[in-house]
């Protein structure tokens, strides 16, 4: 079985290249379409070249550190605020430091 089919595909080749090789057009066609498919081979490759240097994308990985950046403004404006009442408290307490020196006078 698998003779016969070998056998019928050399037959169906060797008609194939015969009636190319007899019609001058069908050769120059045969050749054209051989050099287009190299042409069209060629910038294939250079496509996936081209394909395999795009860097990939990190728009997640951006989007993460937007909301990392938005937690930590967040936070820096409330320590802010923190440093602001520490700051108040403590001039508050050294004008209450100085009211008890005045007051009570070391001897």
């Amino acid at each position: 079985m698998s003779r016969l089919l070998s056998s019928a595909g050399l037959v169906l080749v060797c008609l194939s290249f015969s009636s190319c090789s007899d019609d001058p057009e069908l050769v120059r066609k045969r050749e054209e379409q051989k050099a287009e498919i190299r042409l069209l081979d060629g910038e294939l490759k250079i496509l996936q070249e081209k394909i395999s240097n795009i860097p990939p994308d990190r728009s997640t990985e951006i989007s993460k550190l937007k909301q990392d950046s938005e937690l930590q403004q967040t936070q820096i404006a409330t320590l802010e605020q923190e440093i602001e009442r520490l700051q108040k408290q403590k001039t508050q307490i050294e004008k209450d430091h100085e009211v008890y020196r005045r007051k009570y006078v070391v001897r």
